[in-house]
């Protein structure tokens, strides 16, 4: 029996052993490949589980949201309405309107609604059946009665009080509002409610009248050419709301289309008299506002001589201690030294409106500015309050003087300085001691500078119709009364 030769056997056991590393080395590649797609697989189904997710999730957010939208556009179809927005003390309605009282004011609330609903309708054609028209009148009463009244438009200022009342009965929407005294009231009150209406989608529309008073302005810049508006004219526009790009619309059945007379024809009735008429100012140049100086007061009863009965019974009267003395111990003791006039209560005037106004001055000496000047510039400032008022809260921690002698004419110079400045409060200071100006004392057709710091005041009355003390009383002025003949 021959041996087989081993060394075949070891190329066989080789051959073997090289095709299971093969056969291991596939199973280790396909294991890693697995392996890999295995983490593929699952990141696939991670972002699959993902994106399901969020699919479902914006599915019911679109759902909800269109829904919501649903409500939306119903709610907001069903409560849209219009406003009408009127600065009263601008936008007047038209003389006989006004002059019919608590039918007037009835009348002017139809006649505006039944224009509002026909512009609108001309607008929005097909969708205006159910919605609502707001109405807001912002004013002064009691300025506007006043002038309606010395105009003669309306024979009593509580006249506007019945039109008032009775345009906003007219309709379930419409207002009347007073804000009082102030121009400020009223254009902060209808800015602010430009303000709030106008981002609201169910307000379609908005009407504003009037459109002459550049005050208004910043508040539609940033609503140019927005077909929402629509401005009311009632005086001719100022080229800046024709320069927005947005409709302009007349009323003048409505509203006046011209001024109100700047004379007066007859008082404004109701007026308290006055008890004594105050003692005239001399003339003084054209629009300054004369120094309204009190009544003397009345003689006094008890400063008369006393009266003694002679013994053949007649009345005789006497003037001398000895004639007193003999009166006897039962007789009244008399005084008969100077009776002191009442102190002099301070206060400030007041026109027609409520408005503040500035007691003359007289023009200043120019020696004594070239003084005060040379003062001033070698010294510092001299403090308003401790001389023109007498004190000043600040004392020694002011900054300005308070140690220098100043003539009556260096004072009047001060006066005429601190007057030149603007008071931040305007028509409504009512400080009897406020120094600075409140008025342009040269009006609008004398002022010349390009930038006047009163250029707010220029078409404000400069008659005097009322003083305004220090404790809050009122009393008018009898020359303000005599103008129409209640002396």
């Amino acid at each position: 029996m021959s041996i087989p030769d081993v060394s075949s056997y070891t190329a066989r056991l080789e051959a073997f052993q090289k095709s299971d590393e093969e056969r291991n080395a596939l199973f280790k590649d396909l294991v890693d490949q697995y392996k890999q797609l295995k983490e593929r697989y699952d990141e696939k189904q991670g972002d699959y589980d993902n994106e399901l997710a969020s699919r479902r999730m914006w599915q019911q957010r679109a759902s909800a949201s269109e829904q919501a939208l649903t409500v939306q556009k119903q709610v907001s179809s069903s409560h849209n309405f219009v406003v009408v927005l009127v600065d009263g003390d601008g936008a007047i309605f038209q003389d006989y309107l006004l002059s019919m009282g608590k039918e007037g004011g009835a009348e002017a609330a139809h006649q505006l609604y039944t224009t509002i609903k026909e512009e609108v309708k001309a607008k929005y054609p097909d969708a205006i059946s159910d919605w609502s028209i707001v109405v807001q009148v912002v004013l002064n009463l009691q300025g506007l009665a006043m002038k309606l009244a010395s105009c003669g438009i309306i024979s009593s200022p509580t006249e506007l009080v019945s039109f008032g009342r009775a345009f906003g009965l007219a309709q379930p929407l419409f207002s009347f509002v007073d804000v009082g005294v102030g121009k400020e009231r009223a254009d902060h009150k209808i800015r602010e409610t430009l303000r709030l209406y106008l981002p609201i989608a169910q307000c379609k529309h908005i009407f504003f009248a009037p459109c002459h008073d550049n005050g208004y302005l910043p508040v539609f810049e940033s609503y140019r050419r927005d077909p929402r508006l629509t401005l009311i004219e009632t005086r001719p526009a100022e080229w800046g709301f024709r320069e927005l790009g947005i409709e302009i619309k007349s009323f003048p059945k409505i509203f006046r289309t011209v001024d109100l007379p700047s004379g007066g024809r007859m008082p404004p009735p109701g007026l308290p008299a006055s008890p004594a008429p105050p003692v005239r100012a001399p003339t003084i140049p054209h629009n300054t506002v004369p120094i309204m100086k009190p009544a003397s007061p009345a003689p006094s009863t008890e400063s008369n001589p006393p009266t003694t009965t002679s013994t053949n019974g007649s009345t005789t009267t006497s003037s001398s201690w000895a004639t007193v003395g003999k009166t006897g111990v039962n007789s009244k003791t008399i005084n008969i030294a100077p009776k002191k006039p009442p102190p002099t209560r301070k206060f400030v005037l007041l026109n027609a409106y409520d408005e503040r106004l500035d007691t003359w001055l007289p023009d200043t000496d120019k020696s004594a500015e070239l003084r005060y000047a040379k003062r001033m510039a070698s010294t510092g400032k001299c403090c308003n309050d401790f001389y023109l008022s007498g004190k000043c809260e600040k004392g020694e921690y002011c900054d300005y003087k308070h140690t220098e002698k100043l003539t009556p004419a260096e004072v009047l110079v001060l006066k005429h300085k601190a007057r030149s400045r603007s008071c931040p409060q305007r028509a409504y200071c009512r400080d009897v001691d406020c120094h600075f100006g409140h008025v342009c004392k040269f009006g609008k057709d004398f002022c010349n500078a390009e930038n006047c710091w009163f250029a707010s005041s220029h078409n404000t009355d400069t008659e005097p119709a009322k003083r305004y003390f220090e404790d809050g009383s009122e009393e008018w002025l009898q020359s303000y009364l005599d103008k129409f003949g209640k002396a």
